[in-house]
């Protein structure tokens, strides 16, 4: 356990450096990253589709009901739909420095409110492995490091997704580091996770 806490807390570290340049990013990086992710997704469709198998293989003879092996799933048809998510989200108006709210103060002076990336999320989900590709782009096009903590029935599923968007995002211009998979997936490493105040802004479970 040691030296799971170990990595944990290198890959906490690595995502915290990434974030300082990833929020400064442009919205072509950033848009380039996730239309090669969108790519990657259908020109590595095999590799992605073994990966599943082997958790839907696992997941059946461990005896898990119908809804959560069809939450597991993967196959072209789905892959599809996730690509197409992903280029959506591309196509979505960059948050990052937008400002609202303005109003001006008795003195003259403007006052308002500016979006700016939160740093580092980490991300807790279960069985669905189209999850590590969602966070994974709204966290980059909103300029955050992310941390993905998946369940242990989509691991390999997971781990192949969340490859394929690092490799993905590097290439685009993303600071190296900025998308990190826990391929640990005992529980205990989450109370530790949970405290990790140095490196990670945002939990979401």
């Amino acid at each position: 356990m040691k030296t799971a806490i170990k990595e944990l807390e290198a890959k906490g570290k690595a995502a915290k450096a990434a974030s300082r340049r990833l929020a400064y990013l442009s919205t072509d990086v950033k848009n380039r990253a996730l239309v090669n992710i969108a790519d990657d997704l259908l020109a590595k469709k095999a590799q992605i589709l073994a990966a599943n198998k082997i958790d839907y293989k696992e997941a059946r003879a461990s005896g898990l009901n119908e809804a959560i092996l069809d939450r597991l799933l993967l196959n072209s048809g789905r892959l599809e739909a996730i690509a197409h998510d992903v280029m959506a989200v591309a196509a979505l108006p960059d948050p990052v420095g937008e400002v609202f709210d303005m109003r001006t103060l008795p003195n003259g002076l403007l006052l308002g409110r500016k979006r700016v990336p939160f740093g580092v999320i980490a991300a807790i989900y279960e069985s669905r492995p189209n999850v590590t590709i969602d966070i994974s782009v709204l966290c980059l096009k909103s300029g955050n490091a992310i941390i993905l903590r998946g369940g242990k029935e989509a691991v390999h599923s997971n781990s192949a997704l969340a490859g394929v968007v690092q490799e993905a995002a590097t290439k685009a211009g993303i600071p190296e580091g900025a998308v990190q998979f826990v391929e640990n997936t005992d529980r205990a490493l989450v109370n530790h996770l949970l405290k990790m105040n140095d490196v990670i802004d945002l939990v979401i479970p």
